[in-house]
């Protein structure tokens, strides 16, 4: 009896689409199964860290004492041998690999939090962005001074699914002037540095619109959420 490529059973573990008579395989197929549980117990694991798992820094001595030990110790370099690549070997790697992104997108959360928490930051500004259209839930915006630099943070959340994307803008009272400031992720927010020297007074009201991936950079006039910032 054929089994599953361990690359496709590696991505039922991780929850991504498979055809019909691969699930199907995999129901009536007691050693493909097996493989299916460990794998999805080890995705599992990695998807319940959390950015309190962050790990420890080991303590100098520690590094000292392998340095020392390198230093000293002589080594041999034994020959190059070919490893034999097993079935659940190739699958566990392909899951390792999937799940690596996980850990490391963890870990680069982990230092730019860190990193955040280290700075001092003054409230410049607030607001809260109004629906438009299509939205139910209004958004809020504000304006943190961070070392010197402003950075806008925008929190909106159910923001209906789109082909296009949504872009944050920075517009002046009559909308005659505006600055595109970047592209929001619908589902977190998002943290926008400002360019130096921008005056809130001449730009106080933030828009988010609902773009098209025509290569038109200017402004679709599609608003879904506006707002004027209380400075």
């Amino acid at each position: 009896m054929s089994h599953l490529d361990p690359d496709t059973i590696a991505l039922i573990a991780l929850g991504e689409s498979a055809l019909p008579e691969d699930i199907e395989h995999v129901r009536g197929c007691l050693p493909c199964q097996g493989e299916l549980d460990e794998l999805t117990a080890v995705a599992d694991s990695a998807r319940a860290i959390s950015s309190q798992d962050r790990p420890v820094a080991a303590p100098a001595q520690v590094w000292d004492r392998i340095e020392s030990e390198l230093a000293t110790e002589s080594r041999t370099i034994p020959a190059p041998v070919t490893p034999q690549v097993h079935r659940k070997s190739r699958a566990m790697f392909a899951l390792a690999a999937s799940v690596g992104i996980l850990i490391g997108g963890l870990g680069t959360y982990a230092v730019v939090a860190s990193d955040s928490a280290d700075k001092t930051s003054t409230l410049v500004a607030q607001a809260t962005l109004e629906p438009l259209r299509d939205v139910t839930e209004p958004a809020a915006a504000s304006v943190q001074q961070i070392d010197g630099r402003e950075v806008l943070y925008v929190q909106a959340s159910g923001l209906p699914a789109t082909d296009g994307f949504y872009e944050v803008w920075l517009l002046a009272p009559d909308s005659s002037n505006m600055i595109s400031v970047g592209m929001l992720d619908a589902s977190e927010g998002g943290k926008f540095p400002l360019p130096a020297g921008i005056d809130l007074a001449t730009f106080p009201i933030v828009d988010i619109s609902l773009e098209q991936f025509d290569g038109d950079v200017t402004h679709s006039a599609d608003s879904i959420l506006r707002g004027t910032l209380a400075v």
